[in-house]
């Protein structure tokens, strides 16, 4: 699959966005000339044109670009997808704020939620103008991951397996090297050891 590249998608979601009305090339210039030229505009108008991602169409003498069908269909399920995760941000933050301190399962279950959420929606995507859908989505997914859900999987999985430990150390070593795959192999064995429980009897 070849995904639309970043300036084909923004000029195409620009022109999705404004519905079965279309968008004038005037209003598309004044929406993107903050980043794009206005040949470089035209060109990949031409580019989506010839590729059926978008039609021309003559209004009262006035020239105006309309996403396919297909694809204003895929915006559909791509901002339905963003709705479902704005939600869950909300439940979360909900959460966060409440006066009690949230119980572990709590937590465990709405982030289970929220993966279900992420899956679910590639799932939905794929079958809707992938290659303009997918990287959106990912491109947004890859904040949501540095910001909270690389933190949010850590309260889930709690242990990773050994063999699976193994593994990721055996890769390290084969793509960045034994040097790396050391350092981590060290870490990894520090924190097994600190989320150990202690032994002895307390007093």
């Amino acid at each position: 699959m070849d995904f639309l590249d970043k300036k084909h998608r923004t000029v195409l979601v620009a022109v999705a966005k404004e519905g079965y009305g279309g968008i004038s090339i005037d209003q598309l210039f004044a929406t993107l000339s903050p980043f794009l030229s206005k040949d470089t505009i035209v060109k990949l108008i031409e580019d989506l044109y010839f590729s059926q991602y978008i039609v021309i169409v003559r209004d009262s003498g006035e020239i105006r670009y309309i996403a396919s069908k297909s694809v204003r269909n895929a915006m559909i399920s791509l901002e339905l997808q963003r709705y479902r995760l704005t939600k869950f941000l909300e439940s979360l933050k909900s959460l966060g704020n409440s006066q009690e301190k949230p119980k572990p399962e709590e937590i465990s279950n709405l982030v289970e939620k929220g993966l279900r959420i992420v899956s679910t929606g590639y799932i939905q995507l794929l079958s809707e103008v992938p290659e303009l859908t997918i990287p959106e989505y990912t491109e947004m997914m890859e904040l949501l991951s540095k910001e909270l859900f690389g933190k949010l999987i850590q309260t889930v999985e709690k242990e990773t397996p050994n063999d699976e430990m193994e593994k990721l150390v055996e890769l390290i070593g084969k793509y960045r090297g034994e040097r790396d795959a050391e350092v981590i192999k060290n870490l990894m064995f520090i924190t097994t050891k600190q989320n150990q429980p202690q032994s002895g009897t307390s007093k």
